[in-house]
């Protein structure tokens, strides 16, 4: 039996709304990790401000806190993916919403997808990007960038920006985010002229990289791309640098954009570039006014500024509740369809639209750790 400590209410009611009578209120999950809140506090914030509004009809919007409590789970050894999946089906089943927002982990959105679609519950993911996440059907959407892209995105940079012509690749075995986004990445690179010269593969956990580093540094590469979770890159590089004197310029992918990575390996990784979904330091005249005011409010409310991940929830939360303002009948079907006729959105990111695959065009963000902290370094238009 797991454990299932969801069912919390975001409380989101923004004045001057009527009081809303027992169960007068559209429920949406959100699924999230713990380790990082960022989503949900963009969420909430989105929340909040449609509620100010009158949410929709003139009924709330009430976030169901769907938290996944990942290293808890890792420390009573309880499967990530059986806890996701009771987590989804309480959600529909009993809490009875009308959405679900993320997972923001593509291996769990796609075992939430499979669920949301098999019920009928529109889904719409956040920082989940592997192209495979929304396959499961008609119901499951993506508010990022998916790999596909990203890899491309990172691969030209490389070679384009960064004169590189031979690269070492690090890929955590088992991971689809990092064995999907290391592919795309290598079909790129490959197909620019650029010469994959090692690609070594990694169990999350480890501790000695000793081996694939050996291969690593032999292979003399002049970027080496680390598609990983964060909890492995610092030991990694650390060692890479220390160990085997790797002088290469390290590039990552969006998962890098996380505060533990500068707090334990920021001298290692000076100077390495990953891409993202949003920045607050982009030139004031490439964000839209939409962007701007969610950064003012998001500061406002947070007393930090907005990282991809608050951009990505509060982008992803208004996606679902846009199209339930735009429907004639409040049902999941309805919402699907008037979430695929997304055109133009704008937020704290923009979408054109959604293609037949239900996945988005959108622009990404090149970041650059300095001075032991994360800049904004090149904006990059699809």
């Amino acid at each position: 039996m797991l454990d299932l400590p969801i069912g919390g209410r975001v409380r989101v009611m923004g004045s001057p709304m009527r009081i809303p009578q027992p169960g007068d209120a559209i429920k949406i999950g959100f699924i999230y990790g713990t380790y990082r809140k960022n989503s949900l506090d963009g969420a909430t914030l989105a929340a909040l401000q449609f509620n100010e509004e009158g949410g929709v009809r003139g009924v709330p919007i009430e976030l169901i806190d769907g938290g996944v409590p990942i290293e808890q789970l890792a420390e009573k050894n309880i499967s990530e993916t059986e806890y996701v999946a009771a987590l989804a089906e309480k959600l529909i089943t009993q809490e009875k919403v009308l959405a679900i927002v993320g997972p923001n982990r593509s291996s769990q959105a796609v075992i939430v997808g499979d669920i949301a679609q098999r019920h009928g519950i529109p889904m719409m993911t956040t920082n989940a990007t592997n192209p495979i996440v929304s396959t499961a059907g008609d119901f499951v959407f993506m508010a990022a960038f998916t790999d596909d892209f990203q890899g491309k995105v990172m691969a030209e940079f490389a070679i384009q920006e960064l004169g590189a012509g031979r690269v070492a690749v690090l890929t955590e075995r088992g991971s689809i985010y990092s064995e999907g986004l290391s592919q795309t990445f290598v079909d790129n690179f490959g197909a620019l002229g650029g010469h994959v010269a090692a690609h070594e593969f990694y169990m999350s956990g480890e501790t000695d990289f000793a081996s694939q580093l050996i291969a690593v540094t032999s292979s003399m590469p002049d970027v080496v791309f680390i598609p990983g979770s964060v909890v492995d890159i610092p030991l990694l590089v650390q060692q890479a640098r220390q160990n085997f004197g790797l002088t290469a310029t390290f590039l990552g992918g969006d998962s890098w954009h996380n505060a533990e990575l500068l707090t334990t390996s920021s001298a290692f990784i000076e100077g390495s570039f990953f891409s993202g979904f949003f920045s607050s330091q982009v030139a004031p005249g490439d964000l839209s006014e939409d962007a701007h005011r969610f950064i003012d409010a998001y500061t406002a409310m947070f007393g930090v500024a907005p990282d991809g991940s608050a951009a990505l929830g509060y982008d992803a939360l208004r996606l679902v509740v846009q199209a339930m303002r735009r429907t004639d009948a409040l049902t999941p079907m309805a919402i699907r369809d008037e979430i695929a006729a997304t055109r133009d959105y704008s937020g704290a990111t923009f979408i054109s639209g959604y293609d037949e695959n239900r996945h988005t065009t959108k622009s990404a963000v090149i970041n650059r750790i300095a001075n032991g902290a994360i800049e904004f370094y090149k904006l990059i238009e699809p």
